[in-house]
């Protein structure tokens, strides 16, 4: 449970603004602010933002997490069961702000990009894809912080699979190391760790 001291999170656009202004460090940093990772971690696995890896966590290296400022580690004795409610719906926020900065990248990408005479981004599977992801984000948006964990889990994963969307409009390119769209694949990582998702029949993870 979140102590009654602990500030409360960023609101839910400023969060949004936050990951696509300055990306999925600083807001995974504002999601996790004023919680003990120890006692919320699941399993002891965490993702965190670089700066706030404690002295005695054991990092798993990771070069994509660690270009984007964050670290895969396992902490000692820690066992908790995840992100309240409300702190998934923050991350849920700060995703959103990502996905918007890489399909907004994406679309300038596609415009260049033609095929039969036809930009890319005039292309109708390209413009249904996009008309989907963007309805994800607005889904997104439209979940209230207190929703219940499995419809928070299925805005979570209703993300995932909009950034895999959106990466394949990078074609070839989404595969270099040092590419934007690996803060997408970063983001689902994430939300992996923090928010499992539900499994159908069994409850959440």
């Amino acid at each position: 449970m979140t102590p009654l001291s602990t500030p409360p999170c960023p609101d839910q656009a400023e969060l949004r603004r936050i990951g696509r202004e300055s990306g999925l460090a600083a807001g995974l940093a504002a999601v996790l602010a004023g919680l003990d990772p120890y006692a919320v971690a699941p399993g002891g696995r965490a993702v965190l933002p670089v700066a706030d890896v404690p002295a005695d966590a054991r990092v798993v290296p990771h070069v994509f997490a660690h270009r984007e400022g964050l670290a895969l580690v396992r902490l000692p004795a820690a066992g908790g069961s995840g992100l309240p409610a409300s702190r998934s719906a923050a991350l849920a926020a700060v995703r959103c702000g990502v996905l918007e900065r890489l399909l907004d990248a994406a679309a300038h990408r596609l415009a260049r990009r033609g095929f039969g005479g036809v930009p890319l981004a005039e292309q109708q599977l390209v413009q249904g894809a996009t008309a989907d992801v963007v309805t994800v984000l607005h889904t997104a948006a439209a979940t209230a912080p207190d929703a219940p964990a499995a419809a928070l889990a299925a805005v979570h994963e209703q993300l995932t699979e909009a950034a895999w969307t959106v990466a394949r409009f990078f074609g070839a390119e989404g595969f270099v190391a040092a590419h934007p769209v690996w803060a997408l694949h970063l983001s689902a990582l994430t939300a992996d760790v923090w928010a499992p998702r539900a499994v159908s029949g069994r409850g959440s993870r």
